[in-house]
């Protein structure tokens, strides 16, 4: 990305940009055999239906019945890590200042952000940073994910976003390169300190 005095709108990713998803440790503290570990792991976070429940087309109770479809001898230790998996979620310190700080330099705030709606609705009381929007689009609210196009445009048409003056900030490089084909600005999160300098590089007068 190249200077460019033009940006006002910043859209943020919420999931290691704005909180901390750390759904390993999480998984850790059961303090499951390695077997057992490594099967819910596969069967719940690193399966496609995971990733799908950020789309939220079914029920929340249909993804978990999913998950022990997937493994059903592990059927008591998937329905005990799904009750409880708002926990691999914490707030950065940083959040609310990050978003702050951005709004300083005169521009619109927005979040674009893959989240399902179970974890959303268990973890909404911890997203202060909301209250500093001009607006979000959360992948269950759209039924869309990143980085399929059509959850960009949906937040580009619901806003009326000019893409040439948004930056989208992002842990995920896949994400990024799904905007830069809409012709929106990208930023790689890296930590809060090293973003927020190359930010403000682009954004300050």
């Amino acid at each position: 990305m190249t200077k460019n005095q033009t940006i006002d709108t910043i859209i943020f990713d919420v999931g290691n940009v704005l909180m901390d998803y750390h759904w390993k440790t999480y998984l850790d503290s059961f303090n499951f055999s390695p077997d057992v570990r490594d099967a819910v792991a596969s069967t719940m976070f690193l399966s496609t239906q995971w990733n799908e429940m950020d789309r939220s087309l079914l029920p929340d109770q249909e993804y978990l019945n999913l998950f022990i479809q997937n493994a059903p001898q592990y059927q008591r230790e998937i329905r005990q890590v799904f009750e409880n998996c708002e926990d691999c979620i914490h707030t950065y310190d940083y959040a609310d200042s990050f978003v702050l700080k951005c709004r300083e330099q005169n521009c619109r705030t927005y979040i674009l952000s893959n989240y399902s709606r179970y974890l959303f609705y268990k973890t909404e009381h911890m997203m202060h940073f909301r209250n500093y929007m001009d607006g979000e689009l959360f992948s269950f609210q759209a039924g869309q994910i990143k980085p399929e196009p059509e959850i960009y445009l949906t937040l580009l048409e619901k806003y009326s976003i000019d893409p040439r003056r948004a930056l989208f900030l992002d842990d995920r490089q896949e994400n990024l390169d799904a905007a830069a084909r809409l012709h929106i600005h990208t930023l790689l999160f890296t930590t809060y300190p090293e973003t927020l300098e190359e930010l403000l590089r682009f954004t300050s007068p």
